[in-house]
């Protein structure tokens, strides 16, 4: 598994949030494990579709959202671009404590819904859903 940290220094701000600058450092870095916000991750998707060279050279196995809530039909192009791999992962928490409660993978027939795939609790976890 590969980690990427892009901390706090000179410049590292800006390719953070820039889609265009950090997906060419994700693909070069070899990352293998994302973890971001749905909204965060739909920039990224954009940007993926542009550079389809870059596109290609992925070795992403698993995406983890978290944060806030997934938009699944928001995925069918990044899906229909990369059958198979990644897996995703939508993780759901109630805003106090900040614990993930659930967990689901997205599958293809979720990208036909607007509702956010809710999982099954983590086998850790206390789960109570109101």
């Amino acid at each position: 598994m590969r980690c990427l940290v892009v901390a706090a220094g000179r410049g590292a701000e800006s390719v953070a949030r820039s889609p265009e600058d950090f997906t060419p450092c994700w693909s070069s870095e070899q990352v293998t494990v994302l973890s971001q916000t749905p909204s965060a991750f739909y920039a990224l998707q954009s940007a993926d579709a542009l550079q389809p060279e870059l596109s290609r050279q992925l070795k992403l196995q698993t995406v983890v959202f978290a944060g806030e809530a997934l938009e699944p039909q928001r995925l069918r192009t990044w899906m229909d671009n990369h059958p198979g791999l990644p897996r995703m992962i939508n993780i759901t928490a109630p805003p106090r404590p900040r614990l993930h409660a659930s967990f689901r993978e997205v599958v293809d027939a979720d990208v036909d819904s607007v509702a956010s795939p809710i999982g099954v609790r983590g086998p850790s976890c206390l789960f109570c859903a109101r």
